[in-house]
């Protein structure tokens, strides 16, 4: 596997699906990939939204930690997990655009794609 994306999340039900479903997509057929979601505890419906998507989603893997340990916690869990060679991280409340070109074309120059 080439690519990681490592995104930790708290209480992010209403965002994280769609962040997800980007990610998806602007990956798709440019990377062998997957995207690892770590729950960092959230007390809201982001746990069960993600659940929901898994059967959609086959590249996402969710890691859930039962408390909150915070956003660097969240990073380094990911990152121990992670199976790829590479490996990218993204806030979970949509901050970053996954299909920003600047993104994709840099981590295909990295990749030697």
């Amino acid at each position: 596997m080439q690519l990681s994306v490592v995104i930790p999340v708290k209480n992010e039900a209403d965002n994280i699906v769609p962040l997800v479903e980007e990610v998806e997509a602007a990956l798709a057929g440019r990377f062998d990939f997957e995207i690892l979601v770590v729950d960092d505890g959230s007390t809201d419906a982001t746990g069960d939204r993600l659940k929901a998507a898994k059967a959609r989603l086959p590249r996402l893997r969710l890691i859930r930690h039962a408390a909150n340990r915070g956003q660097s916690a969240g990073v380094w869990t990911g990152v121990k997990r992670a199976r790829g060679e590479w490996i990218a991280t993204l806030d979970g409340d949509g901050q970053n655009d996954p299909r920003s070109e600047e993104h994709t074309s840099e981590l295909q120059s990295r990749l030697h794609l």
